[in-house]
Parts: C-alpha cells; sequence; structure tokens
C-alpha cells in the first residue's frame, strides 16, 4: 500500500490559531498548527506489465493537527488527555486529573475547530481524538506549550463526501 501526503499548510499558511474543540475555547497556539493530509492508495498490477501499477485506488484518507497550545491550563490538559478523572475537593488550586482506568474504551471524539489569525479559511475536523501529547514540561522561552496531535474520524452522521473534515466555509 502506498500513500501520498500533502501538507495543508502549503495550501492555507495556518500560522498562530485560536482553537476551539468541543465547543470550548482551548486559547491561542505558538508556532503555528501543522495540519498533514495522508491518503493511502492500493496499486493494482497486472501481470503483463509486472511491478508497474495501472492503477491505483483510494482506500482512505487521514488527517493529522499537531497543535501547540500556549495555554497549559487544567481544562486543557483535560481535553487533550481524554481519558482522565476530573476531580476537586472544592478548591480550585486543588483541581486534578487522575489516571489509571481500565482500557478499553473508545477514543473522546468532538469537533475541532482551528481559525488562523492572519487568514478567513478555517479548518474543521468534524470529529477529532487526541492520539499525542508532547512530553511535559516542555517549554518555550518561558511559556509552558502543550503540544497537542489530533486525528480525525468520520463522522458518518454527516452527508457523504463530507465527513472527515473541510478547509474554509465559516464556522458552522
Amino acid at each position: 500500500m502506498g500513500s501520498s501526503n500533502k501538507d495543508i499548510t502549503q495550501i492555507r499558511r495556518l500560522g498562530t490559531c485560536r482553537v476551539n474543540y468541543g465547543g470550548r475555547d482551548m486559547g491561542y497556539t505558538q508556532g503555528g498548527v501543522e495540519v498533514t493530509i495522508t491518503t493511502d492508495w492500493v496499486d493494482i498490477n497486472v501481470d503483463d506489465f509486472g511491478t508497474v501499477p495501472v492503477d491505483a485506488i483510494d482506500v482512505g484518507t487521514n488527517i493529522e493537527a499537531k497543535v501547540p497550545l500556549v495555554q497549559a491550563s487544567l481544562d486543557n490538559y483535560d481535553d487533550g488527555f481524554g481519558m482522565g478523572l476530573r476531580s476537586s475537593l472544592g478548591v480550585a488550586s486543588l483541581d486534578r486529573i487522575t489516571f489509571g482506568r481500565t482500557t478499553g474504551d473508545s477514543i473522546v471524539k468532538r469537533r475541532l475547530v482551528l481559525d488562523p489569525l492572519n487568514d478567513i479559511d478555517n479548518v474543521i475536523l468534524y470529529l477529532a481524538g487526541c492520539i499525542s501529547v508532547d512530553p511535559l514540561g516542555f517549554n518555550n522561552e518561558g511559556v509552558r506549550i502543550l503540544g497537542l496531535t489530533f486525528r480525525a474520524y468520520i463522522d458518518d452522521g454527516r452527508a457523504e463526501g463530507d465527513r472527515l473534515f473541510r478547509v474554509g466555509g465559516g464556522m458552522s
């Protein structure tokens, strides 16, 4: 199986974005957002032509967004990890997220909106889940960055051809 990578930042420079995940404002990014689209292909070979394909069939498109959030809040950690248990002892400074649940749950998926400050075209992943978090404690010039990588998942409640993501077209 082959693949074709196209970095959406070549189509539209995203730069600094305002990020909304599941209807909650996560704040701004620093250093720009990287969005990569990968299409997987299966080559169709015919005996008469050996290993030279005569065609290729699209077997799926994936999109991932690397989002370096400049606001490393407990809410953003909670959304990023998506698998913790949020608890509070009634005092804001004692709010926490604990981990260690039983495995086997499905990834938490929500709508991800990347709204570039320097452009009119946003990128919306209809259902996205956080698949990785950069090492905690990463610091850039005294600012803690929470680096999250989101992957889009099919939203089968949407119309055919519009189930994964879109570029532009407003925020709705």
